[in-house]
């Protein structure tokens, strides 16, 4: 398993205008002055974590806590190809139960005080006739009351709780994710609700919590949305490990396979000018599933042929 940053960026040419504004002029207006630029939209950074034989990074632990192996090449990834591995967390006890877990340092920044907004987004895959629930973990950045957590509350549902530093909220999907034996896309986006600041072109409106799936043979789509004038940023203080497949101390364990988890979070600042740069949108997550598909999203596996009738 391999974690790496990757600077999303946006491209304002008027940026390069403003460095050379300089050069024109001795203490006074250059011939022509560039007009007012505003100031780079925000760029979220991205934490993406996808699996293979061997981690130098992220700790892989065992239910007891000790570090160990959940690869396998029986834990094969979404693609199929041979290169591909998935966290293999199919030897837990239960779904919900105790099991392995992935961990490691602070995988969102230490700079990070607030998140403004933010996109988790992965692939799951539980065993055959036993689809997603009891509790389990998929993702997890939480402290007392501060963080995120995405968990399966009931059988195919997915619950996003998040915390303010005071408050814990958390929004629950009807039964849509209830597909098991085959890999399913999930994601969710949560977005603060923000008031007006004409001088910083910000819109008043409502936070924003919304989830999407997909599968191997179907696109993303939107699943539930809900939204509320009191969501608050979510707070980045006194957060607990960061956790993958199940809580910390192992418990309300994932069963089954995890991959290809990222997750999008908007720098902090004070007011947020780019208050959604978090946010991956509909047509940005079936890029995803696409790509992480690779060409078994081109070619998908043809019905086996109809035997010809006799007598012809």
């Amino acid at each position: 398993m391999h974690v790496w940053w990757t600077a999303q960026t946006r491209t304002v040419p008027a940026v390069c205008l403003l460095a050379l504004a300089g050069a024109a002029g001795c203490g006074g207006e250059p011939a022509s002055a560039p007009p007012h630029e505003p100031p780079p939209a925000a760029a979220p950074a991205v934490t993406e974590i996808a699996f293979g034989p061997s981690d130098g990074q992220v700790t892989m632990l065992a239910a007891d806590g000790k570090p160990a192996d959940l690869c396998s090449k029986a834990g094969m990834g979404v693609s199929g190809a041979g290169d591909d591995f998935a966290f293999d967390n199919t030897a837990a006890s239960a779904m919900g139960g105790a099991g392995g877990r992935a961990g490691g340092p602070q995988l969102l920044g230490a700079k990070q005080s607030r998140f403004h907004s933010f996109t988790i987004q992965g692939w799951f895959r539980t065993p055959a006739g036993r689809p997603i629930g009891g509790g389990a973990v998929l993702v997890g950045h939480r402290g007392d009351s501060s963080g995120f957590e995405l968990y399966a509350r009931t059988n195919g549902t997915l619950t996003l709780w998040f915390g303010d530093g005071l408050t814990g909220r958390q929004v629950v999907t009807p039964q849509v994710y209830t597909e098991s034996g085959r890999w399913v896309f999930f994601a969710v986006s949560f977005a603060m609700a923000t008031k007006a600041d004409t001088d910083n072109g910000v819109q008043a409106a409502p936070g924003r919590v919304t989830f999407y799936k997909g599968t191997a043979r179907t696109p993303v789509r939107q699943v539930h949305t809900v939204a509320s004038t009191e969501w608050m940023p979510v707070s980045g203080a006194g957060l607990g490990a960061f956790a993958i497949g199940a809580r910390p101390d192992g418990s309300r364990a994932f069963r089954g396979r995890l991959d290809n988890i990222r997750i999008y979070h908007a720098a902090d600042g004070t007011p947020p000018t780019e208050p959604l740069a978090g946010i991956v949108n509909l047509a940005a997550l079936e890029k995803l599933r696409r790509t992480d598909l690779g060409s078994a999203a081109l070619s998908p596996p043809k019905p086996a042929p109809k035997p010809k009738g006799k007598g012809r």
